[in-house]
């Protein structure tokens, strides 16, 4: 629209608009302006308004000596007349109007001196109604914006629309107005207050609206205990997987392996013994049950971890592990098309093969010397087939002719290290890339998010390789005036996975060698195959070959795997506002994940050749070869589908009174269904072009072709297995705030499960959280302008938990083998328990809030205790019962700890330098468990797994008392209070004072130390975190296993050779034959513990944005560079052997550097 009127193209579209609706209603009123206008604008010109308007209602707007483009207005209109529209549109501006028939006219005017004098008379008398509502900068609803009125006791809380209200105002009254992290405002009262924008505060507080999966929350309004990772902070790494990205970020939060479940991760400690140790993980206000890989974490918008009752009641039974709520990107109302791209690369180094010592190859080659010089080989010997080793065989085959030759050979074997042709062969240098794109934006009544993401990884390994796609698509209407809003929501993430190697290669001794010194494939053993002797005569031609050459097999993709995943999340809801403080929702969300995993061995895999030969059958009179095994290809396929349907319906009610009352409370019903099933098969003489196969025969028993026993064929389909699961639960939780300043919490929900259905009483379990918090620094009486934010908080309440391998009711199912008639028998895998209930997990928490003036120091300081009742354990039962062990509830633990965040701003000028410290302490006992565990050896070798103790950690170290070595070189334990060499009285004494307490298993005390710098448009981060408090157990040298062949211990060269050597080493000293007791006690004796407390440099990251007018000139809006460096080292550690304590049995995480462009149009 023009400056004096619209263009005559669609000025005539306009009134031809207008003159069809006229005829087509002329059976309604004539008043045709009155029909309803709704207009939601921000930062508009007026002409945009007035267009809007003549969309609407099909009249023409003419404006004289008057530029309708330069006024700037915002407007908010639900349900207006024509005439309300315009008073709304012209308000405090210096024009007025004028209607005929369908042409309104816009006029310059100035108020009269009798006007502005009865206006301002008027304002001294009378009072009126305030309506407004509260955005931030992008146009979004502020909830939770404190609205004051100076110098009167009134406050009001804006609702989840943004918006507030006044009852009976002095129209002269001034409104303040004021959100954590933004710029607070102060403007006079007005009836027609309309929308109020909020700027971003500089020194803006990160944790402003929190997200429980059923409502979002203002910070500062909840008594719970929360940590916000928000997007700047999930984006600061690179990581394909969204819970790398929490490592050393979350408050809370611990990342390490010996926790006990497949993420690797806990929230405050462990709570439960044998059943799921995992945190709830929610993604848009729905559990999530899938692959947490196929989550792609450029699609996350923040996560919150819920970590006391408060916060994570509402999960009810799947809380008692922490609740990690995952909330996704979407578009933003009155938002302009964004388009987003990211991508980067990230290398990683090969894995150091070296890095876990071992015997070198002369020490082993000597060994196997001394072994043979006894006899250790004879048996072995005697036969044609059974595997030796290339030195044995040498040996074996060494006379007083050829001693010289034989000792070169076995120089030469002592030369060779078989991880260095492993590493240059097997291992490659990793390629990490990811490709995102995304496009989001909205209008008046809709928003939208459509995004793409691509992934691919090449891993150290050579052969493999991981990719994945993934597509979302998020839409939200606003209709009926805003009344109803619904929302769509769809995922879908394609995996996939190979590998060309599926079965892998370990050297059996450790000078092998798989390649000549052309590339050349060479053969080796394995342990569970054949001498070389055997192989090359076996069948005078008959068998297939019979060597394994696992370079050549690598070349060949002899052995390859192919797995593909598709996960399907389609989440669909509606709101509705069924008057102003109470709304009603409907949400459901349904989840369909399918897996396929291939195994193809060929005929040129040593596996499939192997399996072939040990079962032809060659006839000794006629050499007549029959093959039970048919030649060809093996094919193992297994397949996997999960379906899960959630439903809830929930009332959301907000009501301000007085201006100093709010309650905030939800009440819902929710239904949840999972059904899973898998199921694999075997395939013999697979044609891969035609799919096809031949069947065995599963029943008859062969002979194996080199000895005297037999075997049957694998039968098809191998296996099938299915589980359908049901929950209800029903909820309400309600947040009531006090001026402000005091704030009360409560929950309450029962769930009940079908895995809980004997007895009524048991089946279903009710969980509840109070909680309070006080704002200190918005009392009166608080006067300390240094500490401008205080506040203290205290929740108690219960969560629970669920073990889904055992039920109330019997369960029975086949045995996979026959029984010593040859017949078919049934197991009862869970016996009958009518008091089987749910776990339970008692929270308390108390929790202080605070910042010092400029925010130049804020944080949070918590302590809690969590007490586990109702734990499911094992426990005896009669014989006469049919099993020895019951499983029930039988167990209780104990978990206090502290969690700690400080924020600091050492500099704020142009150069900037902010600190984030994370400190926590979580400590676990078992207080209840009656179980005897019994010999001190079950306890000892048990460090990796739990093995309660009452008063000792969940996850425990225990080692068998010792002093040293004797004279001898033997080790020394006790039995009582006594010296003693009797290693099998030791290992099988019950007599825990024999035991020495090393501690816990899992780090105590962990967390990070984080600063950033920031140069004008250069940022650097440096992340440092580190894990106390804990200890491991390292790999000891046990004899009885290396005259076993197993290579992988450095202790050997530390051994006992000599008197006095006890004064230097406590490795024991080589007996043989070994004493296996010997060596368990050693193996488990205080002399192999070590303390796990270290600290990492975990990553750097560098970020350059560049943002200026000739980039929007040419569409962009910002260019992000980056780079980012993780697993950069160990920067101290508390044990001596230079043991990675995140990777004892492995090889530490690969150093890797990423480099990366952000942009946006």
């Amino acid at each position: 629209m023009s400056g004096r009127r619209l263009p005559k193209k669609l000025l005539l579209t306009m009134k031809l608009t207008a003159l069809i609706l006229i005829i087509a209603l002329t059976q309604l009123s004539a008043k045709s302006y009155s029909q309803k206008i709704n207009l939601h604008q921000i930062n508009i010109s007026l002409s945009s308004a007035l267009n809007a308007i003549e969309s609407q209602t099909g009249y023409t707007f003419f404006a004289k000596n008057f530029n309708l483009d330069k006024p700037i207005i915002s407007i908010s209109l639900k349900n207006a007349t024509l005439e309300e529209a315009i008073r709304k549109c012209l308000k405090n501006l210096p024009l007025t109007y004028s209607i005929n028939g369908m042409d309104v006219t816009l006029i310059r005017t100035r108020p009269s001196h009798l006007t502005n004098a009865v206006n301002k008379a008027g304002g001294f008398f009378r009072d009126i109604d305030v309506h407004g509502r509260v955005l931030d900068e992008n146009g979004l609803a502020l909830q939770g914006t404190m609205v004051k009125i100076q110098n009167v006791e009134r406050t009001a809380i804006t609702d989840s629309y943004g918006e507030f209200e006044f009852i009976s105002v002095d129209e002269n009254s001034i409104l303040t107005i004021s959100h954590l992290g933004y710029v607070g405002v102060e403007l006079k009262a007005s009836a027609e207050t309309g929308d109020i924008q909020l700027q971003t505060s500089v020194n803006q507080l990160h944790e402003v609206i929190i997200s429980t999966g059923y409502q979002k929350i203002a910070r500062e309004g909840t008594t719970g205990s929360f940590t916000l990772i928000d997007n700047k902070l999930v984006n600061r790494s690179v990581s394909p997987d969204f819970l790398s990205r929490l490592r050393g970020v979350t408050n809370g939060l611990l990342v390490d392996s010996q926790v006990g479940n497949t993420t690797g991760i806990s929230v405050r400690g462990r709570s439960t013994l044998f059943s799921e140790t995992k945190p709830l993980i929610v993604i848009d206000n729905f559990p999530f049950e899938g692959d947490l890989n196929t989550i792609n974490p450029n699609d996350i918008e923040d996560v919150t971890v819920l970590k006391d009752a408060a916060a994570a009641a509402i999960w009810g039974v799947r809380a008692g592990n922490g609740v990690i709520v995952i909330t996704t990107k979407k578009g933003k109302l009155n938002q302009q098309t964004k388009v987003s791209f990211n991508t980067n690369i990230t290398i990683g180094n090969k894995p150091d093969l070296h890095y876990q010592r071992q015997m070198t190859s002369a020490e082993f080659t000597d060994l196997e010397k001394f072994l043979y010089s006894k006899g250790r080989y004879n048996t072995v010997l005697r036969n044609n087939y059974e595997v030796i080793s290339p030195a044995i065989a040498l040996l074996s085959k060494e006379t007083s002719a050829n001693t010289a030759a034989t000792q070169a050979s076995i120089d030469a074997l002592k030369n060779n290290d078989a991880r260095n042709q492993l590493e240059e062969y097997f291992y490659q240098k990793s390629i990490q890339q990811q490709y995102y794109l995304s496009l989001s934006g909205g209008g008046m009544n809709n928003t939208y998010h459509l995004s793409a993401g691509y992934d691919h990884l090449s891993p150290v390994t050579v052969g493999a390789s991981n990719s994945r796609y993934t597509l979302k698509a998020n839409n939200t209407y606003d209709l009926v005036d805003h009344k109803v809003q619904l929302t769509t929501d769809i995922t879908f993430t394609r995996s996939l996975a190979r590998n060309d190697n599926a079965d892998g290669y370990a050297p059996l001794y450790p000078y092998e060698q798989i390649a000549d010194q052309y590339g050349n494939a060479l053969s080796v053993l394995t342990n569970s195959g054949l001498r070389t002797s055997y192989t090359d005569t076996a069948g005078n031609g008959s068998l297939l070959n019979w060597k394994y050459r696992p370079l050549e097999e690598l070349r060949k993709k002899a052995n390859s795997f192919k797995g593909e995943s598709t996960d399907i999340r389609v989440n669909t809801g509606m709101r509705y506002q069924l008057f102003k403080p109470l709304a009603f929702s409907v949400n459901y969300q349904y989840f369909r994940s399918t897996g396929i995993n291939q195994t193809l061995r060929t005929i040129d895999s040593y596996a499939t050749r192997n399996a072939i030969n040990e079962v032809t059958q060659i006839n000794s009179n006629t050499g007549a070869v029959t093959n039970p095994m048919p030649i060809g290809d093996q094919f193992n396929r297994s397949n996997n589908s999960f379906n899960a349907n959630y439903g809830r319906a929930q009332l959301d009610f907000r009501q301000t009174l007085s201006g100093k009352h709010n309650l905030n409370a939800i009440a819902g019903y929710e239904i949840r269904s999972e059904n899973a099933s898998s199921n694999s098969q075997k395939l013999y003489g697979y044609d891969p072009d035609t799919e096809t196969s031949i069947i065995v025969d599963p029943v008859t028993a062969f002979p194996y072709y080199y000895r005297a026993q037999t075997t049957k064929l694998t039968n098809i389909p191998s296996s099938q297995r299915g589980a359908v699961d049901h929950y209800i639960s029903y909820y309400v939780n309600a947040i009531y705030t006090y001026n402000s300043r005091l704030i009360l919490s409560g929950s309450y929900r029962r769930d009940e499960s079908n895995l809980f259905g004997v007895s009524a009483q048991k089946k279903g379990v009710p969980l509840f959280s109070t909680g309070i918090a006080w704002s200190l620094d918005k009392e009166k009486f608080y006067g300390l302008s240094w500490l401008p934010k205080l506040q203290m908080r205290a929740t108690y309440g219960y969560n629970g938990n669920v073990n889904k391998t055992i039920s109330a009711f019997t369960t029975v199912g086949p045995s996979p083998s026959l029984n010593y008639l040859g017949t078919s028998f049934s197991v009862i895998f869970n016996p009958p328990n009518p008091s089987l209930r749910w776990e339970r997990v008692k929270n308390i928490n108390f929790g202080l809030d605070f910042s010092l003036k400029n925010e130049v120091l804020s944080g949070s300081m918590e302590y809690y205790l969590k007490n586990g009742a109702d734990l499911i354990g094992t426990s005896p039962i009669a014989q006469q019962t049919g099993m020895s062990i019951f499983t029930g509830n039988v167990a209780d633990t104990h978990t206090r700890g502290y969690d700690i965040q400080l924020n600091s701003r050492n500099l704020n000028g142009l150069f900037k330098w902010g600190t984030t410290a994370i400190f926590n302490i979580t400590k676990d006992k078992v207080t209840n468990y009656q179980v005897n565990t019994g010999s001190n050896y079950a306890i000892v070798s048990n460090s990796q797994s739990i093995t309660p103790l009452t008063g000792y950690p969940i996850l425990s170290i225990f080692s068998f008392r010792s002093l040293g070595l004797d004279s001898e070189g033997n080790p020394q334990g006790f039995v009582g209070k006594n010296l003693s060499t009797n290693y099998t009285s030791i290992n099988n004494s019950t007599n825990r004072d024999e035991l020495k307490y090393e501690g816990s298993a899992v780090p105590t005390v962990f967390g990070s130390l984080r600063n950033t710098f920031s140069f004008k448009s250069l940022e650097l981060s440096v992340n440092i975190s580190y894990k106390f408090g804990y200890y491991f157990r390292r790999a000891a040298l046990q004899y009885s296993s290396l005259y076993s062949g197993d290579y992988h211990s450095d202790e050997y060269s530390e051994r006992w050779q000599k008197p006095g050597d006890e004064l230097r080493t406590t490795v024991p000293a080589l007996v043989y034959p070994a004493n296996v007791s010997r060596d368990h006690f050693y193996a488990y004796s205080q002399e192999t513990t070590e303390k796990g407390d270290h600290i990492r440099l975990k990553d750097i990251q560098l970020m350059y944005t560049l943002s200026s007018n000739g980039l929007k000139k040419i569409g962009l809006g910002s260019v992000g560079f980056y780079t980012y460096a993780n697993n950069l080292g160990i920067l101290w550690r508390a044990n001596k052997r230079h043991i990675d304590p995140d990777a004892r049995s492995g090889y530490p995480a690969a150093k890797g550097i990423s480099f990366g462009i952000k942009t946006n149009f």
